[in-house]
């Protein structure tokens, strides 16, 4: 045999080799099915003056939770879920609750304010469909008993004992913390307590305690006022501040005595509440250890800071509480 008709035969069998693959190949891709259709987009709007949290979308006993952090005009996209589902949307004071809404063929969903909310639907070639709400408040009435003080509740205790104090079936958002009303400087709060699990202990809900508080209400300057002053009592300084086009770290100041930064502070948020536009943002840590802070992922002591945001487009006041722990390196 020569070697050129060797080489011919090894030749046809490669060509054959490689064709019953290609064959099988795509009689295996016709196999596969066809993607399905593309999912129905929802469009979220808020035309409201308040914050939307999160939406909640129950279907029988089901309820699946949509996280939006959304100021007033915004606007978001989500996965249509279709169907009727009962609505609940959670404004950070207040919860609306819509029933039986025709989500189907929606292809908007917009939030309306008025006496009762409002949520309008819009279809393609159909006319604007609207249901009306109820307001459940996440503050208590003219009417209610007292509430709880802050200072009853610590991060780090356990979270069944967080439940004993409150409802014996509190209402939870969508990250699971419990929705209570708590009482601090003065004031009524719309306060939601956040569980986690504690370091180095294996998963057990029984074990989840307190992480931290976040506490709400409507920004005025009278309040932000009494807030401030309430925190100045308990001997807390202003850390940092961050505000439009502006940083401030009082710690870098160190000429400057506590009473001057405190009305430098005062003077700066009376600007910022003039103009109404952005967020504002002021940490506060106990005055004793300020100096040694390092940053407030990793304190060189046990600490619990505050962190005030001041929200004027929705006009919330939102103080989130926080503990920290001395830091490994530290020690």
């Amino acid at each position: 045999m020569t070697k050129a008709l060797w080489f011919f035969r090894i030749y046809a069998a490669v060509c054959l080799v490689l064709a019953g693959f290609f064959a099988c190949d795509a009689a295996h891709a016709a196999h596969i099915a066809k993607p399905g259709p593309d999912p129905q987009i929802l469009s979220i709007v808020n035309g409201t003056a308040e914050d939307v949290l999160s939406i909640g979308f129950q279907t029988g006993r089901s309820t699946n939770f949509v996280r939006l952090d959304m100021p007033p005009g915004g606007r978001d996209d989500i996965e249509n879920p279709g169907g009727a589902a009962n609505l609940r949307v959670d404004t950070g004071l207040a919860l609306w609750l819509f029933k039986a809404v025709p989500l189907a063929k929606a292809q908007s969903l917009t939030l309306r304010p008025g006496d009762k909310p409002v949520v309008e639907l819009s279809v393609p070639k159909g006319e604007t469909q609207r249901v009306t709400g109820e307001v459940q408040s996440l503050l208590p009435g003219p009417d209610a008993g007292p509430v709880c003080a802050l200072d009853r509740f610590r991060p780090g205790m356990p979270m069944k004992d967080v439940c004993s104090l409150l409802s014996a079936t509190p209402q939870r958002d969508d990250n699971d913390a419990v929705l209570a009303s708590l009482g601090f400087a003065g004031m009524v709060w719309a306060a939601r307590l956040e569980p986690a699990q504690p370091e180095g202990k294996p998963a057990s809900k029984a074990a989840l305690v307190l992480d931290h508080m976040e506490l709400r209400r409507k920004l005025d300057p009278e309040t932000l006022e009494k807030l401030m002053n309430a925190l100045y009592e308990q001997k807390y300084s202003p850390w940092q501040a961050e505000l439009p086009g502006l940083d401030i770290n009082f710690t870098q100041m160190p000429s400057m005595d506590l009473a001057k930064q405190k009305e430098m502070l005062r003077q700066v948020l009376d600007y910022f509440l003039a103009a109404g536009k952005g967020e504002a943002t002021i940490m506060l840590a106990p005055a004793d250890i300020l100096p040694k802070l390092a940053d407030a992922d990793a304190p060189n002591g046990d600490v619990q800071l505050f962190t005030i945001t001041l929200r004027p487009a929705s006009k919330n006041l939102v103080v989130d509480v926080a503990a920290y722990r001395e830091s490994e390196d530290a020690r």
